[in-house]
């Protein structure tokens, strides 16, 4: 047996199901959505030693309090072990489900143990049943800790496994446009934070379009003025970094990775095999953990042609975000077209501050109905993230501050010019 399959067998586990328990997960769609996982008190167990026999049952009905506090009451809790206690969230998958086992096995620990260490944070996934066990892997809680932080850093869950090196070498980049204008793209990473749970779900690249003769850092409206191919320029070179990153965003124990592009660049054939073909974004890893998140719909963009574009990039995705500009009926064509999110962007935001704050509040109010996701992104400060919640938006995210700007020379690491 080869030593990653040693691996993997250390990490997973069988644990013995109640009967009731066990029909009710196998009835339901919660196991393949990352929304089961398995809290264990062994850590509790281990020091209380001889008198845990006296003492295990004011620790369970402890943690039956905690889990009352942080579950919704639809969800299900159940005591599976002596030291075991199982969670099916019916609201939250993947890592936002790990965060709240996560804080409620914090939270019992702190107060029986007095402190928590990383590693007795005993968090497994539920990946499976057999033969009435359910097949849990055990999970890295320091990727969920690291999860929570609002911006990108070393510690950011995709970039464990990131050469510096080779992210320097695809940011940033520079081009010449069709008419003569030299623009340099930087990338950088936004946490997208669920306001429900606290924990970054999903990590978003965001393209930065600088004019080099002036300095001046182009917004979304500029960029969109330019030629279909000086687009799809920016568009292939996002691409190319983002295939730094899609392998570790697979799965449910990672945030997901936001990849921005173009309608007009995606809504080809040409695009889409450019999505496909770029090195290090193979079919498997854009459907195991890549979203695409189209930058440019408008209420002008055809109803009819959006929806068929957006059906075959979920094809190839794990799902599709329209990113809509705050303007009146901006949302009127996207009914119809499933996408798993909608996003409105701050630097889309403009004019007094009871204007922005109406802006949100009626992208709010509009596009809730539309999408499960919803999103304010590119915010300039963490106060914003409250009129996010009051807007009874899902998500929220800081504009990005690249960590390792510093260290890097100001000039651009490749060129090329877009005829």
């Amino acid at each position: 047996m080869s030593r990653d399959a040693n691996d993997q067998d250390d990490l997973t586990q069988r644990l013995a199901l109640p009967a009731p328990v066990l029909h009710r997960l196998a009835g339901s769609e919660l196991i393949t959505r990352g929304s089961v996982n398995v809290i264990s008190v062994k850590a509790v167990r281990a020091w209380a030693g001889d008198w845990w026999g006296q003492k295990r049952g004011d620790v369970w009905t402890y943690v039956e309090r905690k889990l009352s506090e942080h579950l919704d009451r639809s969800d299900m809790r159940a005591r599976i072990s002596d030291s075991e206690f199982l969670i099916a969230m019916n609201n939250d998958q993947g890592l936002a489900a790990q965060a709240t086992s996560v804080r409620i096995l914090e939270d019992v620990l702190k107060h029986l143990l007095g402190s928590v260490e990383t590693d007795d944070l005993g968090i497994s996934a539920v990946i499976g049943l057999e033969n009435g066990e359910a097949v849990c892997r055990q999970i890295d809680a320091a990727t969920v800790l690291a999860a929570r932080a609002r911006r990108d850093s070393q510690r950011s869950p995709v970039r464990r496994e990131v050469e510096a090196s080779d992210e320097a070498r695809r940011n940033p980049v520079a081009f010449t446009t069709g008419s003569g204008a030299a623009l340099r793209v930087d990338f950088t990473l936004e946490h997208v934070i669920s306001l429900r749970r606290n924990v970054t779900t999903a990590i978003r690249i965001e393209p930065v379009v600088t004019h080099l003769g002036s300095g001046r850092q182009a917004n979304m409206r500029a960029v969109g003025r330019l030629p279909d191919r000086d687009i799809a320029f920016i568009d292939e070179a996002t691409l190319k970094y983002a295939a730094l990153f899609a392998r570790g965003a697979q799965g449910n124990n990672v945030p997901d990775l936001i990849l921005p592009a173009s309608f007009r660049t995606l809504g080809t054939q040409r695009g889409r095999d450019m999505l496909t073909g770029t090195p290090g974004l193979s079919l498997a890893l854009l459907r195991g953990g890549v979203m695409i998140e189209l930058v440019d719909i408008t209420r002008g963009t055809p109803a009819g042609r959006l929806l068929e574009v957006v059906g075959l990039l979920k094809a190839l995705t794990r799902g599709v975000i329209a990113r809509v500009p705050a303007e009146k009926d901006a949302l009127l064509g996207l009914k119809d077209a499933r996408l798993a999110g909608l996003v409105l962007d701050a630097s889309d935001l403009t004019g007094s501050a009871e204007r922005i704050a109406l802006d949100i509040m009626n992208f709010g109010r509009d596009a809730r109905p539309l999408a499960p996701m919803t999103t304010l992104q590119g915010l300039p400060a963490e106060g914003y993230f409250a009129a996010a919640e009051t807007a009874g938006l899902t998500h929220a995210a800081l504009r990005a501050v690249h960590p390792l700007a510093a260290a890097r020379a100001a000039a651009p690491r490749s060129t090329a010019t877009a005829a």
